[in-house]
Parts: C-alpha cells; structure tokens; sequence
C-alpha cells in the first residue's frame, strides 16, 4: 500500500480537512504525492509570475488558511504523461462522492485539468457553495 512521505504529510496538512480526508483514502489505493498545499504571498506570485496561477495573492484557493486547494500528482511524476492525471482525478472524485454520501465530507471540488483556459492538470479545489 503506498503512503505519503513526510513532505507530501506536511503539504497536506495544510489544507481543508474535506482536501485531507479524500487524500488519506486516496493514498491506500493509489500512489500521488502533494505537491502543495497552502500558497503564502511570496510563493503566490512566483507562480502568477511563471504563468502557473492566474490570481495573485491573496485570491486564489490555495492562499487560504487552511488551503481550500491541494495540487497532487502521480508518483512517479511524469508530466508528460497526462492520462495518468486524468486516471488520478477520477479516483480522487469517485472518492469524494463516496465520502460525501457517507457524511465524512460536506464539499464538492474543481479539477483544474479540465479549465479551458489553464489546465493546472494537479490542482483540485474546493467548488464555492
């Protein structure tokens, strides 16, 4: 079974407890790694600045506190390897909808991938209500 490292743990632990929840059930099943969690002002913009994020601080999902946004990606990561992203995404939200179902999370979520605009193939956030 894999597991998070202790880096993907303390990326994670940054987030929104629904984010943690379909995570730490994701992880038995498939192999990810969280590649960040809460964004702070200076991270924020080198991102807005490489073209990674179209807000600057403090307006995008990840700037909250905790993280209303997780990015994740399959380990091992292969960029270019998108169908992998895809697979990965379809895991995370079958896995939510159980959760949901079961009361052990109350939100539905946003895949960036599927953005027409920027598809941010590892960013999931949580959908505003």
């Amino acid at each position: 079974m894999p597991v998070f490292s202790a880096r993907s743990l303390a990326r994670l632990e940054t987030c929104h407890a629904d984010l943690q929840t379909v995570c730490r059930e994701l992880i038995r099943q498939y192999d990810f790694c969280v590649l960040e969690g809460h964004r702070g002002p200076v991270a924020q913009q080198a991102a807005f600045e490489m073209g990674k994020s179209r807000l600057q601080y403090p307006h995008s999902a990840h700037n909250k506190t905790p993280s209303l946004a997780v990015d994740i990606a399959p380990y091992p990561v292969d960029w270019n390897d998108i169908s992998r992203f895809r697979e990965m995404i379809i895991r995370f939200d079958a896995l939510a909808c159980l959760l949901r179902r079961q009361g052990r999370i109350s939100n539905r979520f946003v895949y960036g991938g599927y953005w027409p605009s920027l598809q941010d193939w590892p960013h999931i956030e949580i959908k505003e209500k």
